[in-house]
């Protein structure tokens, strides 16, 4: 034979070290394939290979020298910076930072100063003894309706509360207390007091005030407890006499009984206070020639209903004490006032009058 045939433990030639040959028959061809025992041999050689390589030279050191020399900070060794980001990047980082912190701290300030600068240009309630944020007295304007209470409004205070002391006392009713006194002792002597109970006067923070005008007709409201915890609500007028109590607005006085205000209706017309309230759904597409109101008579638990002719002048006022069609003001609701209600025409239910005639937007009348 003109070669000798390779040994069995050595690869034919031809093949690289490291692989080996497999013979499947006839039927298959020689295949070579790496084992996974052999591709870990090779790594450790081409490591071996990779340090037999030449020395890096001067040159070629300095490129890898330039990134740490940028990390190199006094006091503290490169390699202590190893992994950290470029200084540079942490620019865009720390502008993030200060605006987080900076313009929390502009809105707080900003708001601040607009709610101190705002200051109301009107007298209103106050649930406080006595604050009722009044506008400086340099831009007062003493010749409103108000202008007995602005311009003292600790001797209104101070009045009110003694009144409501001197109605405490027993015995007989104190003179010289009531608004159009004469009209209030006689409803009293046929009708009664109109209340039970003592005020409690004792501490003033539990009162809340209310200072508004109507019919130019200025107004001072204190609303507190009974010693019963019945809840008072009580009017006190300026007059040429001094600061008086409106019996009649206090009680809620009306011509005629709740009660009776049916019977009254079949022969007349009849002035009642009362609270209403205005809803949408209250009116009815069948019937729009009409705008309905709810009415809650004072100390009554009957409801009527009262209307007005849709789209009438007294319909736009009554409206426009509800804030309809105003979409900067809130809603108002149960507001009190005094009104002249009739029998009506047409076919009406028993709870159901016509509304007449607005009086006042409030209990108080001229």
């Amino acid at each position: 034979m003109a070669d000798d045939p390779s040994p069995p433990n050595e690869p034919p030639r031809g093949i690289p070290k490291g692989m080996r040959v497999e013979r499947s028959g006839s039927a298959k061809r020689a295949v070579s394939r790496l084992t996974l025992f052999l591709k870990k041999r090779e790594i450790p050689d081409a490591v071996a290979s990779e340090k037999g390589s030449g020395a890096v030279g001067l040159k070629g050191q300095l490129p890898r020298l330039e990134p740490a020399k940028k990390l190199e900070k006094p006091g503290k060794p490169v390699d202590a910076g190893w992994g950290e980001a470029e200084v540079a990047q942490h620019g865009p980082r720390m502008v993030l930072w200060a605006l987080a912190l900076v313009v929390p701290v502009l809105a707080i300030v900003t708001a601040f100063v607009l709610i101190t600068d705002e200051r109301p240009e009107t007298s209103f309630a106050s649930e406080l003894n006595f604050n009722f944020n009044l506008v400086e007295e340099d831009n007062l304007d003493l010749s409103g309706p108000t202008a007995w209470f602005e311009e003292d409004p600790h001797a209104s205070y101070v009045g009110a509360i003694d009144i409501l002391d001197r109605l405490n006392q027993s015995g007989e009713v104190a003179h010289e207390v009531f608004r159009r006194q004469d009209f209030a002792m006689e409803e009293i002597s046929n009708h009664g007091l109109g209340w039970n109970s003592e005020f409690m006067t004792a501490d003033p923070r539990t009162f809340k005030w209310t200072v508004a005008d109507t019919n130019n007709v200025g107004f001072l409201v204190l609303e507190g407890l009974r010693r019963d915890q019945s809840v008072f609500r009580s009017y006190f007028v300026d007059s040429s006499e001094g600061l008086r109590m409106d019996w009649a607005a206090s009680t809620g006085w009306g011509e005629v009984p709740p009660a009776d205000l049916s019977s009254a209706l079949e022969k007349r017309e009849v002035m009642i206070r009362c609270t209403l309230d205005k809803q949408p759904h209250f009116d009815s597409k069948v019937d729009g020639s009409r705008s309905w109101f709810l009415i809650i008579l004072p100390g009554s638990e009957k409801q009527l209903w009262g209307f007005a002719p849709a789209g009438s002048p007294l319909d736009r006022d009554l409206l426009e004490l509800f804030n309809f069609g105003k979409f900067i003001l809130d809603r108002e609701q149960d507001v009190r006032v005094a009104v002249q209600v009739g029998k009506g025409e047409g076919t009406l239910k028993e709870n159901q009058v016509e509304i007449i005639e607005l009086l006042a937007g409030e209990w108080v009348l001229p």
